[in-house]
């Protein structure tokens, strides 16, 4: 292992120890797998904005896995993955849940695919389209997304691919709270987030199908 891939290796498993997570070899091995990868293709098709690896491990990969824990469910479906975040990380690092990764840019859906092909992500499944036009065969239990719209579209354009008593899981940054003043108290959850490594507001918003 060379120095870069093992400090980097270092810097994701002492992050996600922070948080309480005690990631196998082979999730880490994968997770690492999955940032040569975003980087290797960032160079020609500017999947992220972000370029350093150090950068990538704290505000891609460490902030997806800080909503691990509020994750609980079989069959996830992450809108405007982007480069897959945080749909592939959670795909990593939970075998045992279906997860769909969907993005209307199709450089996007083509580098997520090639990830499930070189990590044999068999538990990953990648959409390319817009979400309001997809008509998934069985309906999530939760949707997720990070930087995919306002929680009001958010809500508007995946309600149909949700199952009654599913949920929401929007990540979001401080200005969330300007979002929330459209909505009644007793119809979201928000949890703050801590990234390790980051100085920045992160929040889980919560928001059950069923008081919608």
């Amino acid at each position: 292992m060379n120095e870069v891939i093992k400090k980097d290796r270092d810097l994701l498993i002492e992050g996600s120890r922070h948080m309480g997570l005690n990631l196998s070899d082979q999730m880490n091995d994968q997770l690492m797998a999955y940032l040569n990868l975003v980087e290797k293709w960032n160079r020609v098709y500017n999947l992220t904005a972000i370029r350093d690896r150090d950068e990538m491990i704290k505000l891609h990969f460490l902030d997806s896995l800080s909503i691990l824990n509020y994750v609980n469910v079989k069959n996830l479906l992450d809108v405007g993955s982007g480069a897959g975040f945080p749909g592939v990380v959670l795909a990593i690092v939970k075998p045992e849940m279906k997860v769909t990764v969907m993005d209307s840019v199709n450089k996007k859906t083509t580098f997520m695919q090639q990830v499930k092909s070189e990590l044999s992500l068999t538990n990953l499944n990648v959409v390319n389209g817009r979400v309001e036009e997809y008509q998934p065969t069985i309906l999530f239990d939760a949707v997720t997304s990070r930087a995919f719209s306002n929680l009001k579209n958010m809500i508007s354009l995946t309600q149909h691919t949700l199952q009654k008593n599913g949920m929401w899981l929007a990540m979001k940054s401080k200005d969330v709270k300007e979002e929330l003043e459209a909505f009644e108290k007793n119809q979201y959850t928000m949890v703050p987030l801590e990234v390790p490594f980051i100085n920045a507001e992160r929040y889980l918003v919560q928001l059950k199908k069923e008081v919608f």
